[in-house]
């Protein structure tokens, strides 16, 4: 087992630019019983504009705490520990800004061992530790409490999540292997996987508290008294503190490896091959069944340090911060005014890709969407994909029946590119091969409109180049979705020097119209 304490972080703290430290503020309370409880209060010293964040060096600060709060406990001086957030903020989770900008596999593997090194040491201070969860928890805040013996939460917080698929890595701190023993495997499914693909869901505390991640709930009004009150009672055995969802035998060895599978298969059919993050996520929550704590904290480290050094996280990072920074605003978007209306879609190819845009044109602009493959059995499969996938949603009550009946009706599919005649926007979803890409096009081309647009989802091929064939050369653009199509919420607009303004300003519509952000890019 990995010995945390005789590593030599001090790589990773030095490669920590302009962190903003969140402070572990500590002072002892009394209890009504007459025990002391050191109370820890994470703050960075911003409002609630800026929340309480876990970069290297304030897991360094909140280390040496937890380090000097143990050798109090050992001498007697307190008798529990907790910890809590500024106002309305617990703890947003890692620093992304901190993550994302490190250069190697071995300090993404650092940034691992020390957040399991330093939460880790809240189950070993020698007195019980309470998380008092005062507000928004994401991530590493969500796993500070999971570390702690027990945890209230305040029924007015804003949210509480482990997001970290959402964003191309895993819960890395804890979260993958403590959530499953905590509250079950089909619960921690919802949490991990499930919530991070459904455009990053969120908990309201209600649901975080029945799902069995919190032992207590309590109002605002007199939240951090409350769980003071609560904490001496389980202290003195006068508040018994039952774990309604913790699973027993036959959840683990009959339940567990049915509820992996069948999460598996549903990530294979619903956002392909292509993401890592859901695949190590499942894989780490299928291994919590077995083995030691400090084993799934390894497991964690290698998974984490993998694809924080990986290309999907870059890309998802990249997309994050332009989401955040720049939705308001879309730079390099032409005037508006110039888009050409889009009454009907056409999707070139019936794969998985090109099925999933397919069901997102027509759910979000609700027009006609018509696509075609080489052969009528591939058309076929990509339908029934579609009309499963409307069906799934009309199931969980997130479509009526007509709107279900609808949008079947506006989804039909060919073999003949004969019948794009009428479409005003058309994608292509294929081979990713310049050649492949510029022979559907060549031939979608003879039968479109003039002014009808084209659109490659191409991510690594010169779309310019593509184009070059295109007798309208002017009407291609790049429209590339980051994958699950579904999830992601970024459209990269690719302008080619032939593009014309009506062109981009289409693709820039189109995207929001799809409830996507779009950026653009040359």
């Amino acid at each position: 087992m990995t010995d945390y304490s005789t590593i030599d972080f001090s790589d990773l703290e030095q490669a920590s630019v302009d962190e903003v430290i969140t402070h572990s503020i500590v002072r002892d309370v009394t209890l009504a019983s007459g025990r002391t409880l050191a109370l820890i209060t994470l703050h960075n010293g911003r409002d609630h504009k800026r929340p309480n964040t876990l970069g290297p060096l304030t897991l360094r600060e909140l280390s040496d705490t937890l380090d000097e709060l143990a050798e109090r406990a050992a001498k007697g001086e307190i008798d529990a520990v907790a910890v809590t957030g500024k106002p309305y903020i617990f703890a947003a989770g890692a620093d992304l800004s901190q993550i994302s900008s490190l250069s190697s596999r071995d300090l993404a593997l650092k940034i691992a061992q020390r957040g399991h090194h330093v939460l880790g040491k809240l189950s070993e201070l020698g007195v019980p530790s309470f998380s008092f969860v005062n507000g928004l928890a994401l991530g590493g805040g969500v796993e500070i409490a999971l570390n702690s013996t027990y945890r209230t939460i305040d029924s007015s917080a804003a949210a509480i999540a482990l997001p970290e698929v959402f964003l191309g890595i895993i819960p890395g701190w804890g979260g993958a292997y403590l959530l499953p023993n905590l509250i079950g495997i089909e619960n921690a499914l919802e949490v991990v996987i499930s919530n991070p693909l459904k455009q990053n869901r969120t908990l309201k505390p209600q649901q975080a508290y029945d799902l069995g991640i919190f032992d207590a709930i309590f109002s605002p009004a007199n939240f951090l008294e409350a769980s003071l009150s609560w904490a001496d009672g389980v202290l003195d055995g006068s508040v018994a503190v039952e774990r309604k969802n913790a699973p027993g035998k036959i959840e683990r060895s009959i339940k567990w490896p049915a509820a992996i599978k069948i999460a598996r298969g549903m990530l294979e059919s619903s956002v392909g091959p292509m993401p890592r993050s859901p695949y190590r996520a499942l894989d780490l929550l299928e291994q919590a069944v077995k083995g030691t704590k400090e084993e799934g904290f390894e497991r964690e480290d290698e998974a984490l340090a993998d694809l924080v050094a990986s290309d999907e996280f870059a890309a998802s990072m990249y997309a994050f911060d332009l989401v955040q920074k720049r939705a308001k605003r879309p730079v390099g978007a032409p005037d508006k005014d110039l888009a050409r209306p889009v009454t009907k879609v056409g999707v070139i190819g019936a794969g998985l890709m090109a099925s999933q845009f397919a069901l997102l044109f027509v759910r979000r602009l609700q027009v006609p969407v018509l696509i075609t493959d080489v052969s009528q059995d591939r058309v076929d499969k990509g339908l029934t994909y579609i009309y499963d996938e409307i069906a799934k949603l009309e199931g969980k009550g997130r479509l009526d029946a007509d709107t279900a009946n609808q949008l079947r009706a506006l989804v039909t599919g060919t073999t003949d590119k004969a019948d794009f005649a009428d479409c005003d926007f058309v994608i292509e979803a294929v081979f990713e091969e310049t050649s492949v890409k510029q022979q559907v096009f060549r031939e979608v081309e003879e039968f479109i409109a003039d002014d009808a647009i084209l659109a490659t989802n191409t991510s690594s091929l010169s779309v310019e180049e593509i184009g070059s064939v295109l007798a309208h050369p002017e009407r291609l653009v790049g429209f590339h979705f980051f994958n699950p199509v579904a999830v992601m919420p970024l459209v990269e607009v690719v302008r080619t020097p032939q593009a014309s303004d009506a062109a981009v300003s289409t693709a820039f519509v189109v995207a929001k119209n799809l409830r996507k952000n779009a950026i653009a890019s040359a």
